[in-house]
């Protein structure tokens, strides 16, 4: 089952910049239960340098590569429930015109940062939480900075036709 916009199947791509390659013993199985079914593509680059917090350079190439479909940055710390890209899919195939889907994401702690238009703001909004059509992103890249992803993602969602999901569908910050 691939998902559906407009009808036409197009493909999930997954970046992630990896600075921690221990934690892949652990994401790579969680992202291959999840993308079990699904035309799904890992972009993954390791971030030996860590010249920038959080891979926000490696996170940028990736995007420069991807001109199509759908994408999810996931980061290496971040584990993924099994259901997630099935739900995902489910959303777009029931709304043509959705640009984004926002997730809630329970926290290492317990706990939760919850789906909602209010909490799309830096500090609030984890970007393991929101899966971006890619015409959605166009030019617009990560900066550069610790709190680049939550500068990101108040900018390309900023308008956009984003259907919320309140059900926790990743773990943020779990290893």
């Amino acid at each position: 089952m691939g998902w559906d916009r407009n009808r036409v199947p197009v493909k999930l791509y997954v970046i992630t910049a990896c600075s921690r390659p221990e934690n892949l013993r652990f994401l790579t199985p969680s992202l291959a239960r999840a993308a079990q079914g699904h035309d799904v593509t890992w972009h993954l680059r390791f971030d030996a340098e860590r010249i920038y917090v959080g891979g926000q350079a490696l996170k940028n190439r990736m995007l420069d590569e991807i001109t199509d479909g759908w994408v999810w940055i996931l980061d290496d710390d971040t584990l993924v429930y099994p259901d997630l890209f099935a739900r995902a899919a489910d959303v777009t195939v029931r709304n043509w015109t959705v640009e984004a889907i926002v997730v809630s994401q329970k926290r290492a702690d317990g706990g939760i940062l919850l789906a909602c238009r209010e909490n799309v703001r830096v500090g609030q909004i984890d970007i393991g939480q929101v899966i971006l059509h890619r015409d959605l992103i166009g030019d617009e890249r990560i900066p550069l900075t610790y709190d680049g992803d939550g500068i990101f993602l108040e900018k390309v969602l900023a308008g956009a036709n984003v259907v919320f999901v309140n059900d926790v569908l990743s773990l943020h910050n779990a290893l």
